[in-house]
This record gives structure tokens, sequence and C-alpha cells, in this order.
């Protein structure tokens, strides 16, 4: 494909269950890094916590498949890599002065309205806790988004970008996604980090945190230095790996 950087190989499908899973198979059945799967639809899309995503044409669904030489416990750190390169991509794709966040974990918004989300998925070895494979799932709403969700979702489309084809915008993630990679690697998560932090949706406000068994309320401080959320309540700070975020009034019903 036309502005794919040579380090990835495309696989473009009309229609799949979902572009993860066919990653996934992909890896098990011996693929090398780089391998991308695109979809014109999605059959049972997924998003983070086993959650459905609308998948209907017009949108981007994508998966690149890696095979980092790290250990598993510092995968998180690639959903942030994936978040810095697709909202620079995505703000490319929009008019000039368009604000484009980046919302802990796994999602982008534009102006406040989630536009794209990120789904990260791994496999290691027992053993030596190294990762085996990992899958970066991505996708983005360009012609449609649903109208049905609590949280408030948009395109790009619908934020005055111009026509734009699933293609083009993957060719920009991907050329964004490698430079950020090659960022990673050899200046480490802390150049990563800031340049989230650039973008957090939220940063030095109050937020609510809702975990599977509590909701915590607190100001947003920062990212640590492995992605975990540190949120700032009664005086002391908590280090949170896995939740959903909302401001004042927010709640969120599907997604990556």
């Amino acid at each position: 494909m036309a502005g794919l950087p040579d380090f990835f190989r495309l696989t473009a499908l009309d229609r799949v269950d979902g572009t993860n899973a066919e990653a996934k198979r992909m890896a098990e059945s011996g693929a090398a890094e780089g391998a991308v799967v695109m979809a014109m639809e999605q059959s049972a899309g997924r998003g983070r916590q086993g959650r459905s995503w609308q998948s209907p044409p017009g949108n981007l669904y994508c998966s690149i498949l890696l095979r980092p030489d790290y250990p598993a416990s510092m995968a998180m750190q690639l959903t942030f890599v994936a978040a810095v390169s697709l909202a620079e991509a995505v703000a490319a794709a929009l008019p000039q002065g368009t604000v484009v966040t980046c919302k802990w974990p796994n999602d982008i918004l534009v102006e406040g309205r989630k536009v794209a989300g990120i789904l990260l998925e791994t496999s290691s070895v027992g053993i030596t806790g190294m990762l085996e494979w990992l899958v970066v799932g991505v996708g983005v709403n360009i012609a449609r988004h649903p109208a049905d969700v609590e949280f408030p979702a948009t395109s790009l489309c619908a934020e005055g970008a111009a026509d734009i084809a699933p293609a083009a915008l993957l060719a920009g993630f991907c050329r964004c996604f490698l430079s950020s990679m090659t960022t990673w690697r050899s200046l480490g998560f802390a150049a990563v980090r800031a340049a989230w932090l650039k973008r957090a949706y939220g940063l030095g406000e109050a937020i609510e945190v809702r975990l599977a068994g509590e909701t915590l309320r607190g100001s947003f401080q920062t990212i640590d230095k492995n992605g975990a959320l540190v949120l700032r309540r009664n005086g002391q700070e908590r280090r949170i790996t896995a939740g959903d975020v909302f401001m004042s009034g927010e709640t969120d019903a599907a997604g990556y």
C-alpha cells in the first residue's frame, strides 16, 4: 500500500471477526513482526475488558503484530507509544487548531469526544516472562460514530476532516508509530511519557476512576514511569494500573 513504511506488511480484508483476532492467529502461525491487518468491517470487534466495539464500514480497524524483545511487564508502555502515534495521525487529518487529547489509558479524544481506542493483547513465555508477541489494535471513527453511548463520541468527518480513506489514515498512523517505537527503543519510556502528558486529558483536574470493585475520586497528578495513573486523594497518592477515567458527570458505555 502506498505510504506504508517498508517495516509493515499489509493484509487487507473486507470483513473479519476482529483484526486483533486475525493478527493473533497470524502470530500463532509464526508471522513476522510488522504484519498489519486492516478490515473494512468487523463482525465481532472488541475493546478493552471485552466490550463490544461498533464496526460499521467507513472507519479504520487495524492491528499491528510486534515481537519486541522485552519483558511482558513492559507491555503497557506500548499502549502509550500507540496513543501518542495515533493522536498525531488524527491531528494531522483535522483542521489546524483542533484539540486532540489522550485519555488514560487507551482512548483518543477530539474536542473532548471519543474518536478512537486502542486494544493491546500479548502472549509471553511463562518461564522467562519475555514477550512472545504483542498485538496493537486500533479503531478510529472516520465516517461514522455511535450515538447511543453515554460517553460522547465523534468522528473525523464530524470534526471537519477532509475526505480521508481508512488506508490513508493507516499509513499516517504507521509512520508515526514507527517513529515513536524508535524513540521508545532508543530513549526509553520517559520520552514517550512526556509526549503523552502533553496531550493528557484531565491532567491536574478532578477525575473519577472506576475500578472493578470501587470508585475513586481525586486529582489526576501524572502517569508514573510505567504508565500507571497517579491519583492524589485525601493527601495521598495512589497508583492505578487499570480502570476507567471520567471527568465530572461522565460515563462510558462502550468502546476500546
